[in-house]
């Protein structure tokens, strides 16, 4: 390679590291800085840098795209030196690079057509412009063509495939063990997303919606279990579900948790009324859910006849229908005694139940419903049934551990 080629590609590298760690820096303020100032490449809605890093298509295999480009710049610039390198250190090794400057060629060319589907994607789909991700895409073909032999890079691309299959005979072991290691942090990466918190959340946003139309589905529930004990009474694993019986969510939540119930052993459900309802509930102001109150106090007063799940239960089944003779239509359905029923639901005990349930949600600081406490971990928000099913079997392998 010669002097001018290597000073006019080391300016180029230097620039172009420059703008990926920016577009790095802006990445993961833009993913990882709630309220975080807009960049000075934020424009306006198509000129927008910020609104591409926060898109999809700002990663590939679960890393910012802007870290692959510190990679590439660095891989260049390692190769623009290689020879320089190699004089001083005299590493076996480093003889395999014996064509730097195709090895250039080819990366940049490679890197200026991925660049131009970038682009294509930004017009065409995310309709946001990054103009510093644009300047790069012009050095990559700067690079290209300024490393470049004679002709059309035919000679760059041979050379470079020719040599790569002569290194990796040479050192195949090393070259697998590299290949392995790369795979998996890859694998790792686009499973956990753990590079894209925003993207993780639409992802599990998108679970959550799958589970609750599959069990939204549902017009009664299917996994129904009778009597006052939901799961085993000895579990050892305590889940609380703190509900509201016009909320829609703890409908579906309620349907879940009996599913639950059949199919892991060793754990004991418990229902907490926390009616959004002013009549009983002393923090609610305007009732959420009127007449919540007086089906909380039906399902506790089915409670003294042995069936305060599958009053629960019945009462989800015939949402929104709740006026009160719809309710005592149901001691016939579960088959109760209904003026029992009627009696116990306005009884002072059923109230200082009622009251007593509502004060332990007020305590433990609930201010919506679902809420769901599963071993002493709280999830204040409605879970898809795979997650409430993991959390279920964490929380028996931390007393697993524990004992």
């Amino acid at each position: 390679m010669t002097k001018n080629k290597r000073i006019i590609l080391t300016i180029l590298l230097i620039f172009a590291l420059i703008l990926t760690f920016d577009l790095a820096f802006i990445y993961f303020k833009e993913n990882f800085m709630v309220g975080a100032d807009p960049s000075f490449c934020a424009i306006n809605s198509v000129i927008d840098c910020d609104g591409v890093a926060k898109t999809e298509y700002a990663l590939f295999l679960g890393i910012p795209l802007a870290i692959w480009g510190v990679i590439l710049y660095t891989t260049i610039l390692f190769l623009t030196f290689v020879d320089k390198i190699n004089e001083k250190l005299n590493l076996e090794i480093l003889q395999v690079f014996k064509n730097p400057s195709s090895y250039i060629a080819t990366l940049g060319l490679i890197s200026f057509c991925c660049s131009m589907g970038l682009a294509l994607v930004q017009f065409l789909i995310i309709k946001k412009i990054c103009i510093l991700c644009f300047v790069t895409y012009f050095i990559d073909l700067a690079i290209a063509f300024i490393a470049k032999d004679k002709g059309f890079f035919v000679s760059d691309i041979k050379n470079t495939i020719m040599d790569f299959i002569s290194g990796v005979k040479k050192y195949l072991p090393l070259f697998l063990v590299v290949l392995v290691l790369g795979v998996s942090l890859l694998a790792y990466t686009q499973i956990s997303l753990v590079l894209s918190p925003n993207l993780k959340q639409l992802k599990d946003n998108k679970e959550i919606e799958k589970s609750f139309i599959e069990f939204q589905k549902m017009q009664t529930n299917p996994y129904a279990i009778k009597g006052n004990t939901l799961g085993d009474a000895d579990g050892e694993i305590i889940i609380y579900v703190y509900s509201d019986f016009l909320c829609p969510f703890c409908k579906i939540t309620n349907t879940m948790v009996h599913k639950l119930a059949k199919e892991e052993k060793d754990i004991v459900i418990y229902h907490i009324n926390f009616p959004l309802d002013a009549e009983c509930n002393p923090v609610i102001t305007n009732s959420v859910h009127p007449g919540a109150c007086m089906l909380a106090r039906y399902a506790l007063a089915a409670e003294k006849q042995g069936a305060y799940w599958d009053m629960a239960s019945a009462i989800y089944n015939i949402m929104p229908n709740m006026d009160e003779n719809e309710i005592l239509n149901l001691a016939d359905v579960i088959k109760i005694n209904k003026e029992q029923l009627k009696k116990d639901a306005y009884s002072d005990e059923i109230k200082e139940e009622l009251d007593k349930q509502m004060q332990k949600a007020i305590n433990f600081g609930i201010k919506g419903t679902p809420t769901i406490v599963i071993d002493d971990i709280e999830h204040r928000t409605a879970l898809p049934y795979n997650k409430m099913k993991e959390y279920t079997k964490q929380a028996k392998a931390r007393h697993r551990r524990a004992q």
